[in-house]
């Protein structure tokens, strides 16, 4: 069964309760979830501002990436 599909049973199932403390408990579940899945893909912008001034030396001087195999070698000594 696909998520959408798992979905659409929970709501029908959901339409059906009347039990304020269970709607009430969902609720929160839900909220905790969304707040959860934003923190996961929200990066600091200290990150982001990092990443940009890397990108933009490699624009400026493609020479000083290393390749990979090259790399790899100065990690194992």
């Amino acid at each position: 069964m696909d998520i959408q599909t798992q979905k659409a049973i929970i709501i029908e199932q959901f339409k059906l309760v009347d039990d304020i403390d269970l709607i009430n408990a969902i609720k929160n579940l839900l909220d905790y979830a969304l707040k959860k899945q934003s923190e996961i893909y929200q990066i600091p912008e200290e990150h982001q501002m990092l990443v940009m001034e890397r990108f933009e030396k490699i624009r400026k001087n493609p020479r000083r990436l290393l390749d990979w195999d090259e790399a790899k070698k100065t990690l194992k000594t």
